[in-house]
This record gives C-alpha cells, sequence and structure tokens, in this order.
C-alpha cells in the first residue's frame, strides 16, 4: 500500500492518503482530502496541491506524484459565493432599519462578485 503525506499549510500536522499503485494523479489526491476533511461534494473552493519540497504547485488535475511524496495543501475561493458572515452583516443593517421608522437610504454595496442595492 502506498500513501501521500499532506498537511494544509496553516496546519503543523501532516495527514497520509493511503492508495493502490506507485503514482496517484493531483485530482484523485483532491477528491480523497474532501472525502478524508468531510468538506462536501460541491465546495465554494478548489484545492491548490504543491510539492512541498520544490514549492512547485501542480496545477493539472491528471499530473502524477509518486508515492511516498510530501504535499502541502492550500484552500482557494473560488469568489462565486457571499459568505455566511457578509450574509448576516446584510440582514442585520436590514434588520435595523426595518425596527427604526426612518427612511432606509439607499445604497450599493460590491460583496466579491455580485453588487447589492439595498
Amino acid at each position: 500500500m502506498s500513501c501521500i503525506h499532506y498537511k494544509f499549510r496553516n496546519n503543523s500536522k501532516h495527514d497520509t492518503i493511503q492508495f493502490d499503485g506507485s503514482y496517484i494523479t493531483v485530482g484523485e489526491i483532491k477528491q480523497a482530502i474532501l472525502g478524508q476533511k468531510k468538506m462536501g461534494k460541491a465546495p465554494d473552493f478548489t484545492l491548490q496541491i504543491i510539492n512541498a519540497q520544490t514549492q512547485e504547485a501542480y496545477n493539472d488535475d491528471n499530473q502524477l506524484i509518486p508515492r511516498n511524496a510530501d504535499v502541502t495543501v492550500k484552500r482557494i475561493p473560488t469568489g462565486n459565493k457571499v459568505s455566511k458572515s457578509q450574509l448576516a452583516a446584510q440582514s442585520q443593517s436590514l434588520d435595523m432599519y426595518k425596527m427604526s421608522n426612518t427612511p432606509r437610504p439607499l445604497a450599493v454595496t460590491m460583496v466579491t462578485n455580485y453588487i447589492i442595492i439595498v
């Protein structure tokens, strides 16, 4: 049984992915990490796999990584979803105007790739 050792950039603890064969593709590593860490099937981020020794990023999902390699994983947001904290802040500001009798000002707020007119 072969394995790959990985860790997230901000974590000091290494985890292991076990597989059969001498090589594993970058795409298979990403799927295994998502499953092992229970990150969901359609996350709002993508994983970047980086060789821990050379700091070379593996950009192609079909690229082969040899067994016993040590890689670093970085989460990169896709930018197409609004975070829960951003939605909560928008909701709170709307609730404040509903509770007061003052007229609500017209404001344009930029949230990632979306323009929300409040």
